[in-house]
C-alpha cells in the first residue's frame, strides 16, 4: 500500500487516477488550488502551484507524487493571471520536486503529454520536456505518463462539442488537414497510472495512447454518431482565427491565444503506433470508450 498525493487531483484526468489507485488499495490524498474545496474526510488539501510554500504541507507523508495539475481554460493561456505552460510545467514542476524531495517522496510520476521536447519551437512541449528533466535530474524515481489526447466522461473537450451540437446545427472547428489525433479512454490513463507507483515498477518515459489513428473531424463525427446527431463541421480560416486571438489575448480574461490555437493543430500522436510498454490491461477503441458514458439516454458530463 502506497501513501500517494496527486497535485491538481481533482481534475478530470487526476480524479481518475485517484479513483483507480484507491480501487487498488492505496491510500490517495488530493490537492486542490481551491481553498473551499478542502475536505479531509474527502482526502482534499489546500495547495496552490502559484504559491510554492503552500506546498509543503499539501505532499507532506507522500511515498509517491503525482502531478496532473494544468491552468484554468488550459491549453489558453493567460499572462495577466499568471497561467503559463512555463508557469506550471517548468517553474512549477521545478519547485514541486523541491519540495518533494524535502518531504521525503520516494517517486515523482509526471502526467505530461506526446510530442513534447527539449528542442521544440513550441512554448507547451518545452515547458514540458524542461519540467521532464526536472524530474530526471532530481535524483527522485522519475516517471514520466505521456498521454494523448484524453478523453471520457468528466472531459473538457468532447463533451462541451456535444453539448454546443444539441444547440447549434453547425459546430465550427480548428483543424489542420496534417492533423491527427490517437485518443486514449481515461480508463486506460488510469489504469497505466496504477503500473507506476509500486515499488520496483517500471521508470522512465511512456507513450500513452490508444488504437485508433484519426483526424479531429473523424473523431467529433464518430463522438456526434454515438449521440445519434448529424452536424454540419465548419473549419475556421486559420488567419481569422489568429486574428482574432491576437485581439483577445491582450485583456485580462480571454479565452483565446494565438498560443492556444496552435496547440490545437497539434498533431497528438505516439512515435510508435502502439506504445503503452503494458502499462494498461486493455486498450479500449474510440467508440467503444465513447459508448461507455453516452451510449442511448447517457448525458455527458457536463449537462
Amino acid at each position: 500500500m502506497q501513501n500517494i498525493v496527486i497535485v491538481g487531483g481533482t481534475g478530470f484526468i487526476g480524479s481518475a487516477i485517484a479513483a483507480a489507485l484507491r480501487k487498488a488499495g492505496n491510500v490517495v490524498t488530493v490537492t486542490s488550488s481551491r481553498p473551499e474545496a478542502v475536505n479531509a474526510e474527502l482526502g482534499i488539501r489546500y495547495g496552490d502551484m502559484l504559491r510554492p510554500e503552500t506546498m509543503n504541507a499539501a505532499v507532506a507523508g507522500a511515498d509517491v507524487l503525482i502531478q496532473s495539475a494544468n491552468f484554468a481554460n488550459y491549453p489558453f493561456e493567460n499572462a495577466w493571471k499568471g497561467y503559463l505552460y512555463s508557469t506550471f510545467d517548468w517553474k512549477g514542476t521545478q519547485d514541486l520536486v523541491r519540495v518533494a524531495k524535502a518531504a521525503g517522496v520516494r517517486r515523482y510520476v509526471f502526467v505530461a503529454g506526446v510530442g513534447v521536447s527539449l528542442n521544440s519551437p513550441k512554448p507547451y512541449f518545452r515547458a514540458i520536456a524542461e519540467g521532464e528533466k526536472a524530474i530526471e535530474d532530481s535524483g527522485l524515481e522519475a516517471v514520466s505518463l505521456r498521454p494523448a489526447f484524453v478523453y471520457g466522461p468528466h472531459d473538457r473537450g468532447l463533451n462541451r462539442i456535444i453539448r454546443f451540437a444539441r444547440y447549434s446545427p453547425v459546430i465550427p472547428i480548428l483543424e489542420h488537414p496534417d492533423q491527427l489525433h490517437q485518443p486514449i479512454f481515461i480508463d486506460d490513463l488510469a489504469n497505466a497510472a496504477c503500473h507506476v507507483v509500486g515499488q520496483g515498477s517500471p521508470q522512465g518515459k511512456f507513450d500513452l495512447a490508444g488504437p485508433d489513428r484519426m483526424t479531429l473531424r473523424d473523431m467529433i463525427t464518430r463522438a456526434l454518431d454515438v449521440v445519434s446527431m448529424k452536424r454540419l463541421l465548419l473549419a475556421v480560416p486559420h488567419p481569422m482565427a489568429y486574428l482574432g486571438a491576437a485581439v483577445l489575448e491582450k485583456f485580462p480574461n480571454s479565452l483565446l491565444t494565438r498560443s492556444g490555437i496552435d496547440f490545437c493543430l497539434e498533431s497528438f500522436v505516439a512515435a510508435d503506433k502502439m506504445p503503452n510498454h503494458g502499462l494498461t490491461r486493455r486498450l479500449t477503441s474510440f467508440e467503444i470508450g465513447l459508448r461507455s458514458y453516452l451510449g442511448k439516454g447517457t448525458k455527458c458530463a457536463t449537462d
